[in-house]
């Protein structure tokens, strides 16, 4: 009975209304999609997105651009973004410069990154953040980035950097090479500043700086990171205006070692607070690597704020065993409970702030600096 009316409509109704006849039949009752477009092909490109996930499928699937390229947007909005590909690739060749904007920023929410670089590839991809948001992940030269579009990100090129804040007692410089680090970097200074450690006006940050060809880090999953200096101007001008360098490369565990931290960026919170004490010389309190513990635990006395190493002499009252000897001395530290230094997860206790802070209030941090060598901890610290 439906497709008698139908018929009877395309025949004598208005030619102004039976395309909009057309497509509400489609969406009330049983009429066939498919035929009902190719009747009316330009009425449904406008209002494809009315029609039911079933109806658009079935254009999808028969090569109908303007359809193949709305079923994808949908899957991409529906967690669908495998199934997706499929149906904006077949078309990307006809879809306009809007479409493929739309494409692109629905890609880039996804981080569909290899998808993006596809685009890129095949020329498909416009000009403009998403592309740009691409060569940050891909860590392209400096130079075909925009300094707007950094600026607007809130981030920075090593020759924008801001001077160090003056009533901070150490400046930090951050910087990464990639996109993924400079988000990251950006979300550590911000859960930061809501609860500066040990107290405010301590450590203040850089905005994340952008140094893809600054830094040549070879890190992998299972070593510890590493960055190498590749340029001079990098090095003689950060190192003598800041305090402590923080690098982030993609993969690596994260070291500290002469007042430069590198942290990987998938690394959370609490690590990064876990290195940061490894600034004001925080050691280990679980168990030091072999090489380490060859010279630092042939040392007696305070070696670090947390650990002190004795050679059959009494340990400081109150101080526990530590793990972080397994040779040489034996190690003590101030809990007997874990700590942030043995267990990041654990974040910083009020007993381990008040430790930190009266450290910082003895030295003035006079002598912390990116270049100093690690000494001995003076045994006034208990005084």
């Amino acid at each position: 009975m439906a497709g008698v009316l139908l018929c009877s409509l395309l025949i004598t109704g208005s030619s102004n209304h039976l395309d909009a006849i057309g497509f509400w039949h489609v969406l009330n009752t049983k009429a066939s999609v498919l035929k009902v477009y190719r009747r009316f092909p330009n009425y449904f490109a406008v209002h494809l997105p009315q029609l039911p996930d079933t109806s658009l499928a079935i254009l999808a699937r028969n090569h109908i651009p303007s359809a193949q390229y709305a079923y994808s947007i949908r899957l991409l909005n529906n967690n669908g973004s495998d199934t997706a590909k499929q149906f904006w690739l077949a078309g990307i060749n006809k879809l306009n410069a809007i479409e493929r904007k739309e494409l692109a920023v629905q890609l880039l929410a996804q981080s569909r990154w290899d998808d993006l670089k596809l685009l890129a590839d095949i020329k498909q991809l416009p000009e403009g953040d998403v592309f740009n948001h691409l060569r940050l992940h891909l860590s392209i030269a400096e130079n075909n980035i925009p300094r707007e579009f950094i600026q607007n990100l809130g981030f920075s090129f090593l020759e924008d950097i801001d001077e160090p804040k003056k009533h901070c007692m150490f400046n930090v410089i951050v910087m990464s090479d990639h996109r993924n680090g400079l988000y990251k970097l950006g979300d550590f200074i911000t859960t930061y500043n809501r609860q500066p450690e040990p107290r405010e006006n301590i450590f203040c940050f850089s905005k994340p700086v952008y140094v893809a060809t600054a830094l040549n880090c070879k890190s992998n999953i299972n070593n510890a990171a590493q960055c190498d200096w590749q340029a001079s101007r990098f090095k003689n001008e950060l190192l003598s205006n800041y305090d402590f360098l923080v690098m982030m490369p993609k993969h690596g565990t994260a070291n500290v070692s002469k007042g430069k931290m590198l942290i990987n960026s998938q690394a959370n919170y609490s690590i990064f607070l876990h290195e940061l004490m490894h600034f004001n010389r925080f050691e280990d309190e679980y168990t030091l690597p072999i090489s380490k513990q060859a010279w630092l635990c042939a040392q007696s006395g305070f070696v670090a704020p947390n650990l002190y190493i004795t050679h059959g002499e009494p340990a400081p009252e109150g101080w526990h065993k530590s793990e972080s000897c397994q040779q040489g001395g034996i190690a003590y530290k101030p809990s007997e409970k874990w700590s942030i230094m043995q267990y990041q997860q654990l974040g910083l206790s009020t007993q381990y702030r008040e430790l930190w802070l009266k450290y910082l209030d003895m030295t003035k941090g006079d002598f912390y600096r990116h270049s100093d060598e690690l000494t001995s901890i003076n045994k006034a610290i208990l005084n």
